[in-house]
């Protein structure tokens, strides 16, 4: 891959969606998990990635059992299109999901994270093509 020529600059986060892009894609890469195949992903182009945050991409549990990645898009059915933000803000950071249930591993928390920049990301998601994707997600 080519190495940038020069520093890669976030968007200012008034541009809410462009640094939602910014924060997920670049800085955490969110998108690899959160899409149908690590093989089918496009690191140079990441929303030519085949079923680009539809989830599918299979993984395993800290036990090695496979499970697969969430559909972070807003399907209402299969993906977050029924969180509110702030459900979504607390999933992320503190590893809680609306139903009660922790997040599954290897999906960390990310308490880390300012409100602005979880905020910035759920503005993105909502920006991006629906994907629906019943899959099994072996809770």
């Amino acid at each position: 891959m080519p190495y940038p020529e020069e520093a890669i600059k976030a968007p200012p986060a008034s541009d809410k969606v462009a640094f939602g892009k910014y924060v997920a894609i670049a800085k955490f890469d969110c998108y690899a998990c959160h899409s149908a195949s690590f093989q089918t992903i496009d690191i140079m182009n990441p929303e030519n990635s085949k079923g680009y945050f539809g989830g599918g991409n299979k993984l395993f549990d800290k036990d090695l059992n496979l499970i697969v990645s969430a559909n972070l898009t807003m399907d209402p059915e299969t993906g977050l299109g029924k969180w509110t933000e702030e459900e979504f803000i607390r999933t992320l950071k503190y590893g809680m999901r609306p139903d009660g249930n922790p997040l599954r591993y290897p999906m960390i928390p990310y308490a880390l994270l300012s409100d602005e920049e979880v905020s910035a990301i759920w503005a993105y998601l909502k920006s991006i093509p629906i994907i629906h994707n019943p899959n099994d997600k072996t809770d």
